[in-house]
This record gives C-alpha cells, structure tokens and sequence, in this order.
C-alpha cells in the first residue's frame, strides 16, 4: 500500500514518517500475532456491558491475532482473542480525525505521533442508527485510551475502555509481532 493509499498516513500527515518503520507496517494492510492480558471489569453492569459490546473474556497469555485489511478508504481491524473476534471499521472523519465502530457505536480518536509511541486521544462517541448519528452525553460515553509502542520485536498495545458510569469495562495489553504474508 503507498503512502498515498493509507489511512493512518492521510491522519497523520508529515507525523506519519516520524513513526517508527515497524509501527507504520502495523497501521498498513496485514498480520500479527502475539499474546495479551485482558481484564475485565467487575460487577453485574460491567458483566452486560461486556456481554452486550462482545467483549473478549479475561486471561492471561491470551493467544491473539491482528489482521488489517483495506476496506475501500478506510480499514477493517481484526481482533481474534483466543476463540473470541473482534472487529472493527475505521475511516477518516472531519478535521482530521479517525472514526472507528463496532457494531452501532462509533468513536472519534485524534492521533498522536510521539518518539516510538501512537497515541489515540478519543474526542467524542456517537450512537449510529441508519443513516442517523446521535452524539452520546460524555456520561454515557465509552471512553477508551489507547497506545502502540515499537518494541524489540513488534508492536505493544494498551488500550483501556471504561465509562463514566461504571468505570473500567475492559483493558487489553500485550505484544503482536508482524507475519509474513505467504505467497
């Protein structure tokens, strides 16, 4: 994929060189592997929430995949957490911005090139319903933090989803290494 094709280089501009080569292959089209932590939430509410967002259950040393592919102009991001897919869409928004949904819920994340790190900084969350997109109140709101890091051998990823209402939902930590693509 060109520079020119690239969702993350159109969002980041002249940012997008100072990246690290290892973190600009993993925001491209491709394969990972590694494994993670994953926490979730305690609590009834925390439990539907999860249930509801399709959230991945808790472990240690969960075996994990990440599979990017281009999807028109934006991106699909697979997530595969053991037995457990997730996946999301992103595409560009107003201003700059990276727009990523799963299912009827769609956050709005600022990106941030820092020395080795990428930094997603989320700014608003809107409920979509058809063609229909409501901005949900900061107290409803999912709130999600998230950091890749070039390691010695891949990519770190934290990312931490939580809300106002009843606090930290799920957080997700580990190490995916690129594969390469087979022939």
């Amino acid at each position: 994929m060109s520079r020119e094709s690239s969702l993350y280089a159109e969002l980041l501009g002249p940012d997008w060189e100072a990246l690290t080569p290892l973190l600009r292959r993993m925001h491209l089209e491709g394969h990972a592997a590694g494994h993670f932590t994953i926490r979730r939430g305690r609590g009834v509410l925390c439990a539907l929430i999860g249930w509801l967002c399709r959230f991945p259950a808790a472990g240690e040393n969960v075996p994990t995949r990440l599979v990017v592919r281009r999807e028109g102009a934006g991106q699909c991001w697979e997530r595969t957490f053991g037995a457990h897919a997730l996946a999301t869409t992103q595409r560009a928004w107003d201003g700059g911005l990276l727009a990523e949904r799963l299912g009827p819920m769609e956050c709005v994340f600022r990106l941030r090139a820092e020395g080795r790190s990428l930094f997603y900084e989320q700014v608003g969350a809107w409920l979509c319903l058809g063609p229909w997109r409501l901005p949900v109140p900061r107290l409803f709101s999912p709130r999600i933090e998230a950091e890749t890091v070039e390691a010695a051998t891949g990519m770190r990823v934290h990312v931490r989803i939580g809300s106002a209402l009843v606090g930290a939902l799920l957080s997700y930590e580990g190490l995916v290494i690129p594969e390469e693509e087979s022939p």
